[in-house]
């Protein structure tokens, strides 16, 4: 029997429309448009909020309905689209909320923290529900040939964040005295990003790809979450940078920029070609799953197919 009830396809389906809702108002009242939440923010972390809710608003809300659309209609690739605007709203939400620097700017978005809760809240549930409702019997690719090629872009992940991203700044932090300009401008939000990206994303990134290696069929459905935390993410720094450019933000560089942009380039495409098996085989009769793959990895979970994937 299919492993997504209909009341799971529901559930989920609803999580997915008031997720889309809350992204939305809040791009809405925030600096973006209305400026109602007004963040207590500088002015180079308002420019970066703009680009912020740009992105919720014209990307992950958007997404968040047509995961909806898929989760209705039965689509196997539903629930696992739904990872997309949920993994980015439960990684950025908390900014909002432990970012703004209470004590010495003007503000108040402390007004709207239960709003921001909650959205915190559906985005977690959106995650929770998301996994519970994926069909393992129709997840692609099911090759290990497939599994290495994504533990390998895995490790890529990882390796730009930590290497890429945090390395130099963690040298910057361990020398006691901070000069960083993003450290510098608001410390919190800084120290907050770094503790989601090293000890969230990195981790979960790593983890996957050793599963994947091992060819454990939770990691597949692991793979999709973080891919799908890298659909969004890297294209909400870009646009950040971008709006701090036009604004003539004195913290932005252009060769920051136009890096920030090609990453976020590569990264979204990237994530597109790595859910199209979802859509090119959804047709495919499902392959029913194991104990193995309901209750967690062990000795049935190795699939020994050798087929090549998309």
């Amino acid at each position: 029997m299919p492993s997504t009830s209909n009341g799971s396809r529901t559930g989920l389906a609803r999580l997915l429309v008031a997720l889309a809702v809350g992204l939305a108002a809040n791009s809405i009242l925030g600096p973006l448009v209305l400026d109602v939440i007004d963040y207590r923010y500088s002015d180079s972390l308002v420019n970066q909020g703009i680009g912020l809710d740009a992105v919720a608003l014209l990307g992950a809300a958007p997404i968040a309905i047509v995961a909806a659309a898929l989760v209705h209609g039965r689509h196997p690739a539903g629930p696992l689209v739904a990872f997309v605007p949920a993994t980015f709203a439960a990684y950025m939400t908390p900014q909002y909320v432990i970012g703004p620097d209470y004590l010495g700017l003007p503000g108040n978005n402390e007004r709207f923290f239960v709003f921001h809760l909650a959205l915190f809240v559906t985005a977690l549930a959106t995650v929770v529900t998301a996994w519970r409702s994926v069909d393992r019997g129709r997840l692609r690719p099911d090759t290990e040939a497939g599994d290495r090629r994504r533990s390998l872009v895995l490790i890529g992940v990882a390796a730009f964040i930590l290497l890429g991203r945090w390395l130099a700044g963690v040298v910057d932090l361990l020398g006691g005295d901070p000069t960083g300009t993003d450290y510098r401008e608001n410390p919190t939000a800084y120290l907050l990003i770094g503790l989601l990206d090293l000890g969230v994303v990195v981790p979960a990134s790593i983890a996957t790809a050793v599963g994947l290696r091992r060819h454990i069929r939770w990691a597949r459905v692991a793979s999709y979450a973080v891919i799908g935390w890298f659909t969004l993410v890297p294209a909400s720094v870009a646009a950040m940078a971008v709006v701090m450019q036009l604004n003539d933000d004195p913290n932005a560089t252009t060769g920051a920029t136009l890096l920030f942009v090609i990453a976020a380039g590569v990264f979204t495409t990237g994530a597109a070609l790595l859910y199209r098996p979802m859509f090119d085989t959804a047709a495919r009769p499902r392959v029913a799953p194991t104990s193995a793959d309901r209750d967690g990895p062990g000795r049935n979970d190795t699939h020994v197919s050798q087929g090549a994937a998309p």
